[in-house]
């Protein structure tokens, strides 16, 4: 980093990376969504890398998983351990479909 001079930063490009606006919506609804985008990511990733489905489907698949939650807005631990492994049972349900 010592020999950078300038840092330019760009908007981002939620066009072409739907994903960033998956996250977007995780963090602006806050509760168990986060958990729910991130284990349904987890599950479609490993199902990617495995050859079972496409790279588009990666972010399909977590923003269907993210479409069927009911999100707790204020979780307790618990409410967020059962939402990630809703998500992942979930994910893994479509990711092998």
């Amino acid at each position: 980093f010592g020999k950078l001079r300038q840092l330019e930063f760009a908007a981002p490009r939620y066009e072409d990376f739907p994903a960033l606006n998956l996250a977007r919506r995780a963090g602006d609804a806050g509760g168990t969504l986060p958990a729910v985008l991130n284990a349904a990511n987890e599950i479609a990733v490993s199902a990617f890398l495995e050859g079972k489905i496409s790279f588009p489907r990666i972010w399909q698949t977590v923003e269907q998983v993210m479409n069927r939650h009911s999100n707790v807005a204020h979780p307790d631990l618990d409410a967020i351990l059962r939402a990630d492994q809703w998500a992942r049972g979930e994910a893994g349900t479509l990711a092998a479909a």
